[in-house]
């Protein structure tokens, strides 16, 4: 399932030496907070792994397959009502041609809300 221009949009996205970051916004109103939870949403641990998938796949221009996840730490809940607008921060480091470790900090002004580490390889 493509979450880009439906459950988030990407307003703006500035690259970096080592991957992009960019700021995205949530859309509350999204049939998935309203089953995760009616009246108190929050974004899904899986709906933030799609988005740096789909955000990845752009910035490599190739289809991606989720291989590993090595290291993801949730610390926070992203309620998208109280917090719209995060950032993530994607860096990329190719292993060889097919495989790419996608480190990740997602964030606002205030807070840390998740830090994933994963291993994509070329679909």
């Amino acid at each position: 399932m493509k979450l880009k221009d439906d459950f988030f949009k990407v307003n703006d996205f500035c690259e970096t030496a080592t991957g992009m970051d960019y700021i995205i916004e949530l859309n509350p109103e999204h049939i998935i907070f309203q089953a995760h939870f009616p009246e108190n949403p929050i974004t899904p641990g899986v709906c933030l792994v799609q988005i740096v998938k789909e955000l990845s796949i752009e910035l490599l221009g190739r289809n991606l397959f989720l291989k590993k996840l090595n290291n993801v730490k949730f610390l926070n809940v992203i309620n998208p009502i109280e917090n719209k607008e995060v950032m993530l921060s994607i860096t990329i480091a190719s292993e060889g041609e097919d495989a790419h470790k996608i480190n990740t900090v997602v964030y606002n002004h205030n807070q840390q809300f998740a830090k994933l580490s994963m291993l994509f390889i070329n679909n």
